[in-house]
Parts: C-alpha cells; structure tokens; sequence
C-alpha cells in the first residue's frame, strides 16, 4: 500500500565494530551481513527483521502487506533456503529444506504459497526451474520444466499470469 519499505543491507557491519572474526568475513564477502530491514516510505521508524548469520535478502510483502518472503544463505553461502515472517519481523518460518540455490521468492496471488526459482534438483547446480510451496513448507510442486535458467517469477497485475525470466532459445 506505499506506507512500508522493505530492503536488504549489510549497514550493520558499517555501524559496530566487528570482532576479529567478522572483519575476515566482511573481508572476504561482504553480502554475509546482510539483513533484512522495515522502514516507513518516508524513512522514518527504521528496524531490523533479521539477525541470523549470513546473507538475507530478496524481500517481498505479500499483497495484503502483513507478510514478507526471502530468501537467506546457509553460513557458509553454499545453499539459500526461502523464508516467510509477519511484518513485525515475528513468526520467521523457513519453508524450504531443499539444499542448492533456492531465491528469487514471490507471493502466488492467493498469499497461500509461495514462487521460487530452485537448483536443487540438478546434481550440478545449472538447471534452474520454478517451484510453488505451500506457507506451512508442503505442496512442493515443479512449474516449469526446460533446460537451463527459469527464474524471478512474478504475476501480472491482475494475477492471471505467472512472468518470469528464461534463457530459453
């Protein structure tokens, strides 16, 4: 409805002193302090969603704007698992448990399930197809089913249509 602003940053490392151990990390990548943050669109009443150890981003509300979906990085950056939470930042539920890359989340025009781009059923990680979950994790359904990258799935304006990008020839 235009009154929040949901965004991914790493301003956290920016705005503490980091141990140590934490500087080697933002060395080496800094994407793995990125969190998840909810803001008015006039940028005021700025808060933190997410605390967890590595990369969280991607964000979507859905379109009643009481929920978000993301996407957060295994600590180590080598899986993206796809997650749901209220507005508040409560009720965080990790919907995916596929391994592999697993972003790109988008609300169905239900608000009952979620739209992914996924890897994980490719042993070597190229193939890239569109899945659908359900918010409490069941229901995984394959979408679509062709060689090479389908991804950033989205639905038209009226919601009568997935769109979603294709290196298809």
């Amino acid at each position: 409805d235009g009154r929040w602003i949901v965004f991914a940053s790493n301003r956290q490392a920016y705005e503490r002193k980091l141990t140590p151990s934490e500087q080697e990390k933002f060395e080496h990548n800094k994407a793995y302090f990125m969190e998840l943050y909810l803001m008015r669109a006039d940028g005021s009443g700025l808060r933190r969603l997410t605390k967890a150890p590595g990369y969280d981003g991607g964000p979507f509300f859905s379109a009643d704007g009481s929920r978000i979906c993301w996407r957060r990085f295994s600590e180590n950056g080598h899986q993206a698992e796809i997650f749901t939470m209220n507005l508040d930042g409560s009720n965080q539920r990790q919907l995916t448990q596929l391994g592999g890359a697993n972003f790109a989340p988008y609300w169905h025009p239900s608000g009952e399930k979620i739209l992914f781009s996924s890897n994980h059923h490719d042993p070597d990680g190229r193939d890239f197809e569109i899945y659908m979950i359900n918010l409490d994790g069941s229901g995984l359904t394959r979408i679509t089913y062709s060689e090479g990258f389908d991804g950033f799935p989205v639905f038209s304006p009226d919601g009568q249509h997935l769109v979603f990008g294709s290196n298809r020839n």
